[in-house]
């Protein structure tokens, strides 16, 4: 069991960069074609496609192929280094939150959605001297389309994948690239209910670009690049023809994805490897599996 999951975790850090890459390939025609909002959804091809590593592959179905070495001790040790860099991992962004949450009671912080499970919009405590009624209306607005949207679930979600890819490098670079994709779709949204806000939403994104949200797991406002969110202000909505295209096509690629893990991933080790000096005999009625003595 540890030998399988072993190679299944390796399995799945590698179609993860893999579905990474494709990702970031796709992301500007995407956004070109079905807009900001469906290409925020590509990013469900990553987990879909590190889910599909820990199915019994193609090969392993078919029963073809030459079996993969087993790993051996090194299976256990992997586990095991993966497990303490996930919790060292774990740490580290449970004191990223709490230093955030600090900033928020000191009244620094925001402006922010903050919380996955019950959250609520934070404000500094000098939001009404530096923002006018106009641009605190677009900014509320903002935060609680986030909400609405349920981006701090999401944020939770793309913290614990930045948890159990700690290792993987590809994985660093999508939770980044994400929350990027995840500012662009909260914008299209807003200007899609209220479009008559674009020019005043775009003077409160530059003038409110210094307010930082240093919480991996906060949607805060005007955190991330200025030139790229004001320039996609500008687009034209996506009809709802394309709209729907866009979904179907996100979802067809998610699908695909595990299709082509499932597919190519190769052969794991032989069941006679992983447990040497015995061989395993199948019930030719019920189909379970002994072991016995080899010969």
């Amino acid at each position: 069991m540890t030998e399988l999951f072993a190679l299944a975790l390796i399995r799945a850090q590698i179609a993860a960069a893999a579905a990474v890459l494709m990702v970031i390939i796709l992301r500007p025609s995407a956004r070109q074609l079905f807009g900001p909002r469906r290409a925020y959804g590509l990013w469900a091809i990553v987990p879909a496609a590190a889910a599909a590593a820990f199915l019994p592959s193609l090969a392993e179905t078919m029963d073809f192929g030459s079996p993969a070495p087993p790993l051996g001790e090194w299976a256990s040790k992997l586990i095991l280094m993966w497990l303490v860099g996930g919790a060292v991992a774990t740490g580290v962004l449970m004191l990223r939150e709490r230093l955030f949450r600090r900033k928020v009671e000191q009244g620094l912080a925001g402006p922010a959605v903050m919380g996955a499970l019950w959250p609520r919009v934070v404000l500094p405590s000098d939001f009404n001297q530096r923002f006018d009624a106009r641009e605190r209306e677009m900014i509320t607005l903002h935060e609680r389309t986030h909400i609405h949207r349920g981006d701090p679930i999401a944020n939770l979600v793309i913290a614990g994948a930045g948890v159990l890819g700690w290792c993987n490098p590809m994985i660093a670079l999508a939770t980044r690239l994400v929350r990027i994709d995840q500012e662009l779709a909260c914008d299209a949204t807003v200007v899609a209910l209220r479009g008559d806000i674009r020019a005043d939403y775009a003077k409160t994104l530059i003038k409110a670009q210094m307010s930082v949200a240093a919480s991996p797991l906060a949607c805060g406002w005007a955190t991330h690049p200025l030139i790229l969110r004001v320039s996609l202000l500008n687009r034209r909505e996506p009809s709802l023809h394309r709209d729907i295209a866009g979904f179907l096509t996100m979802t067809f690629l998610a699908i695909m994805a595990m299709v082509i893990v499932w597919s190519v991933s190769p052969r794991g080790p032989d069941a006679n490897d992983l447990r040497p000096g015995m061989a395993a005999q199948m019930d030719p009625y019920t189909g379970a599996i002994t072991w016995v003595q080899g010969r």
